[in-house]
């Protein structure tokens, strides 16, 4: 499963990245909070910003 995945500092929801992740197998069917919480994994590091100051938000996909 695949997912875009946008970073934000929580100050002024400035973007400040943006992710297309892959979760997922046949055993595993992840949540959107498993795809914002890997994004934030990343973006730490990618040094993009520190843990308390970055939120994530996955985009609804529609198909």
């Amino acid at each position: 499963m695949k997912r875009i995945v946008d970073v934000y500092k929580d100050r002024g929801r400035e973007l400040v990245w943006t992710y297309v992740i892959h979760l997922g197998n046949l055993e595993f069917h992840p949540a959107q909070i498993d795809f914002e919480q890997e994004a934030l994994r990343l973006s730490q590091l990618d040094k993009r910003g520190t843990p308390n100051e970055l939120s994530a938000k996955a985009r609804l996909t529609v198909r």
